[in-house]
């Protein structure tokens, strides 16, 4: 990432000057940081998020995806051995995980959907 003295807008990487907060084409807030393309086995993926099963985790990642951010989902034993898609099974957790420099954009966005 480069550290510069603008804003830049995580979706659209439009530079802002640094007394603006929000972009104005996409809505978002910017970053302090223009995040470049990186292949992904150097991106460092952060967690961001817990959910009661995958249902929950898809519906989050889909809320990313429509804000441009990446993101997988990383289930227990249960929910990945078998397949299981129930909102709600005792003990079941789905993870999310987003590049780090996306990080707080991805809380705020998923903030109320986590456990």
């Amino acid at each position: 990432m480069v550290k510069t003295d603008f804003k830049y807008c995580p979706q659209c990487k439009t530079e802002y000057e640094h007394k603006i907060k929000i972009c104005a084409d996409c809505n978002v807030t910017l970053v302090d940081e223009k995040s470049q393309d990186m292949p992904l086995e150097k991106i460092e993926w952060v967690e961001v998020g817990q959910f009661p099963g995958k249902i929950f985790g898809e519906m989050s990642g889909e809320i990313l995806r429509n804000n441009n951010i990446p993101f997988f989902l990383k289930s227990d034993f249960f929910a990945s051995a078998f397949n299981i898609t129930l909102v709600n099974v005792p003990g079941a957790v789905v993870k999310l995980y987003v590049p780090e420099n996306d990080k707080e954009n991805a809380e705020n966005l998923v903030r109320n959907m986590t456990l």
